[in-house]
């Protein structure tokens, strides 16, 4: 069995059961996992063809230990513009960081827009090494802000009530070694997690 196949089968369970596997080790406590509410759509929505693919990004060199450290970073470092990312589908290793051609200490503040084509309850779950930040729809959806090796969230449910785009902004910071940055979702009546595929991301922007 592959390494997805594995992971793929752990997602299904942790969704069929309602509840996040516990003392193995690879699960984030959640602290958003009853399902954050008042998620707004973009206001006004993007035009047909105003919007790049993918996720605009931009890259901090630096060492970092939380999430709150790197906001402060932020306040003095304004950061390079760097390739936009497709989508969350990074589990790497020691490889390059997301789109950078660096393998450490890389700060990423990525923006955009993820569109929820239907209305419904989306279940989401993010798989994370070192510290990230969800936010969509201007509300905090998850956040497991520290260093940390390889591990799950609890499944998120987002009540989409409006279908649209939405903003989404994901902080995150890989300090040493390995980095993994992924999001995943079931939409309403897939019975199904995957990846977030490209087509659901946007941008402003070249």
């Amino acid at each position: 069995m592959s390494i997805w196949d594995n992971e793929q089968k752990l997602l299904k369970k942790a969704l069929q059961a309602g509840l996040v596997a516990a003392g193995i080790g690879m699960f984030a406590v959640n602290s958003a996992a009853a399902g954050p509410m008042g998620l707004k759509p973009a206001s006004p929505q993007p035009t047909a063809g105003s919007l790049s693919s993918g996720l605009a990004v931009q890259y901090y060199g630096v060492k970092l230990d939380s999430i709150d450290q790197f906001l402060e970073w932020m306040e003095y470092d304004k950061g390079k513009s760097g390739t936009p990312i497709p989508m969350l589908n990074y589990q790497v290793g020691q490889g390059n960081v997301l789109t950078t051609t660096t393998n450490d200490l890389v700060g990423a503040d990525i923006t955009g827009f993820i569109n929820f084509e239907t209305s419904g309850t989306y279940t989401i779950m993010v798989h994370s090494n070192d510290g990230v930040q969800v936010n969509i729809g201007g509300v905090m959806v998850y956040e497991d802000p520290e260093v940390h090796g390889d591990r799950f969230s609890d499944e998120i449910k987002l009540e989409i009530s409006e279908p649209g785009w939405y903003p989404v902004r994901v902080l995150y910071f890989e300090k040493k070694n390995s980095s993994t940055l992924e999001l995943y979702w079931d939409p309403p009546g897939s019975g199904e997690i995957d990846y977030v595929p490209a087509t659901a991301f946007g941008h402003r922007g070249k």
